[in-house]
Formats: structure tokens, C-alpha cells, sequence
């Protein structure tokens, strides 16, 4: 991709930002951006690239260590005979081996009856 600013152009723009924030502290880059009608990504881009740090808050600020912060909210306290995390009325995923030896019988059941609605509609569809 073809660039389309020339690298004298960017050495100038890094000068600007760096002798205004030397002057001013910081806001360099915003001026550069309006005084050449910039993109401010572009123009972040060209600084990390000459390996220039600019003055700011980098990013979000985190929080330190001993800090109080917002406080934590209270869990809620769970129904008695309730496994935490399940809504009330659904079935658990885990089935029991009772549960198991019945839930197979039944797939085998319903494998059966897909067996002869198979059959019936190759019936049906052979009739067209």
C-alpha cells in the first residue's frame, strides 16, 4: 500500500508534537491533528514507530492495590434443596443410573418410530 504522507512530512509532524509538548507539557498530538487535518490513529502510529512516548494516560488507568473500589455485591443467599445456578422447574443435566436405563429405553423407542415414519413416507413418496 502506497503511503500518503512522504517521510519528511512525518518527521515534521513528530517534531511539532515533541517540541509542543516540551513547551506545554502535552496536547501535542491533538494540535498536530488539527493543524494538518490529521487522523490521530495515523498520527499514533508514526510516534510509537520513531519510538516517541507521549505524555497522557496511556489507556485506562488501573486501579492500585489497597484501594477501595465500588463494593463487591452481596450473593445471594440459595433456596434451601436448590443447586446453585439451576433455574427452578428444569431438569437436572445429570441423570442418575436409574434415570439412564430409562432414558435409553425411550431413544430406542423413538429410533423405532422414526423407523416407520421413514418407511411410511417412501411409501407415500413412491405413490407420487
Amino acid at each position: 500500500m502506497a503511503s500518503k504522507y512522504d517521510q519528511k512530512t512525518k518527521d515534521e509532524v513528530i517534531a511539532y508534537i515533541q517540541s509542543y509538548n516540551e513547551d506545554k507539557g502535552r496536547g501535542g498530538q491533538s494540535a498536530a491533528v488539527k493543524k494538518w487535518n490529521l487522523n490521530p490513529v495515523t498520527v499514533k502510529s508514526w510516534l510509537s514507530k520513531a519510538g516517541v512516548e507521549t505524555p497522557g494516560r496511556g489507556g485506562k488507568k488501573k486501579r492500585k492495590p489497597g484501594k477501595p473500589g465500588r463494593p463487591a455485591k452481596a450473593a445471594k443467599a440459595a433456596k434451601p434443596g436448590r443447586k446453585p445456578g439451576r433455574k427452578p422447574g428444569r431438569p437436572s443435566v445429570i441423570a442418575g443410573a436409574g434415570d439412564l436405563a430409562a432414558t435409553l429405553n425411550r431413544m430406542v423407542a423413538i429410533r423405532s418410530e422414526i423407523a416407520a415414519l421413514e418407511g411410511e413416507y417412501a411409501k407415500l413418496k413412491a405413490k407420487l
